[in-house]
């Protein structure tokens, strides 16, 4: 069986220090990353993106080390999650030792671009006036990979993808007079009280997943933890 080392890193702390924070942790001992096989590989991302397998959290943006640009595991990884017909993989560069990819649950992002207050802010910065899940990912993808190319800006409404109260991304985008309050998975302002609901939420999808994911005997039917 093909072996490598693969950290997966923060999320969009990889790509601006000014962007929401939170999105993602470090995982694999003392950063250096650590000598894992495929099932070793695919049960560290999985416990990293629970929430969003729930379906609870709507999308996670990772950037995953691959040591050697051993890709193969990465692939064998990418195709055993997508198995799973809510989960899509978008990879957002084409750098065989550091994937960057947008990872969402289909229902649970279109739901939460539906609300109507996200969907009317989304079209005033520019977005499509006609829906669809599929178009607003690939506009979103757009910009990640413009950025990542250094040809554009980081579309922080990105917050609104992840699950973040509509508030929070007015607030760090300037859009509100709100003011900033703390900071947990990211920054949060005015009331705190329905964004930390939120964050429990997504910590409790986290936490109940990776518990119940070490008792699957075959990790390729991780889903049957939902």
């Amino acid at each position: 069986m093909a072996r490598l080392k693969i950290r997966l890193e923060n999320g969009p702390t990889n790509y601006s220090p000014n962007i929401l924070q939170g999105e993602g942790i470090k995982v694999y001992k003392k950063d250096k990353g650590c000598k894992v096989n495929f099932e070793e590989c695919l049960k560290c991302i999985l416990k990293n993106v629970g929430a969003t397998i729930m379906g609870v959290k709507p999308s996670e943006l990772r950037s995953i080390k691959v040591h050697n640009g051993d890709i193969n595991v990465w692939e064998d990884c990418k195709k055993s999650i997508t198995s799973y017909a809510e989960m899509e993989i978008v990879e957002l560069n084409e750098d065989w030792f550091r994937k960057k990819v947008f990872i969402y649950h289909k229902s649970a992002l279109d739901k939460e671009l539906r609300e109507l207050e996200n969907l009317n802010f989304l079209k005033e910065i520019g977005y499509p006036q006609n829906y669809s899940l599929g178009l607003y990912v690939h506009v979103l993808v757009t910009k990640l990979r413009s950025y990542e190319l250094g040809k554009g800006e980081f579309p922080h409404e990105i917050g609104l993808f992840f699950g973040y109260p509509l508030k929070d991304v007015l607030g760090f985008m300037g859009y509100s007079d709100l003011e900033f309050t703390c900071c947990e998975e990211w920054r949060i302002y005015g009331d705190k009280s329905p964004s930390l609901m939120r964050k429990s939420s997504f910590d409790k999808a986290r936490n109940y997943f990776s518990k119940r994911l070490d008792s699957v005997v075959n990790i390729n039917h991780f889903y049957e933890v939902v």
